[in-house]
């Protein structure tokens, strides 16, 4: 008897507590392919400026425990799909020259949230991009800011949370690049 009370014990512990996860960010972007950049040289660079690295935690009982981080260069994912974006909108984005104009996207905020609750799951996302382009002496900035919230009646698995933090930073990069202010600034240096 003391055997089975001490394994309903255990499973009992185990089942408020969750594994951590780590996700691989691959964001997809597609926007209208407008062909604006008439060949014309850019640089793309990426700083994640996040305060703390993990996303947030999966909850639980044990909160620090059951953190969520990216587990591939964050910088490098963006960098692909924005290059890529941006060849495809007729830029050439495989420059290197000094004076050549630049796009840095600044990853301000990346979190992923669920608060403690006793019925079902609200899982809170955030993703704050800021864009800084620089042509000359010309400068544009432009701030993108997405919040979301998922209601499931599960913990979301691993692939779930990949899903929706990829969905998320996904949309807020389609609306960097299809900022009209930011292709008006595009389209004339």
């Amino acid at each position: 008897m003391k055997k089975v009370f001490l394994w309903l014990v255990v499973a009992l512990l185990a089942g408020c507590a969750y594994s951590p996860q780590q996700i691989t960010v691959s964001p997809v972007i597609s926007t209208d392919t407008e062909s604006y950049g008439a060949g014309r040289a850019l640089t793309v660079s990426v700083e994640d400026a996040r305060s703390h690295k993990e996303l947030g935690s999966r909850g639980g009982a044990y909160k620090d425990t059951s953190l969520i981080t990216i587990g591939n260069d964050l910088e490098e994912a963006v960098k692909r799909v924005a290059k890529a974006e941006l060849a495809v909108q007729g830029f050439n984005v495989n420059t290197a020259a000094a004076d050549t104009p630049n796009v840095t996207i600044i990853i301000n905020t990346l979190k992923y949230d669920m608060p403690k609750q006793t019925v079902g799951k609200t899982i809170h996302l955030a993703t704050e991009l800021q864009v800084v382009a620089t042509a000359g002496k010309e400068t544009y900035t432009g701030n993108y800011k997405t919040n979301s919230s998922r209601e499931t009646a599960m913990t979301p698995s691993m692939a779930q949370n990949e899903e929706m933090v990829n969905d998320m930073l996904s949309k807020t990069l389609v609306r960097l690049f299809s900022d009209p202010e930011l292709k008006a600034f595009l389209s004339n240096i």
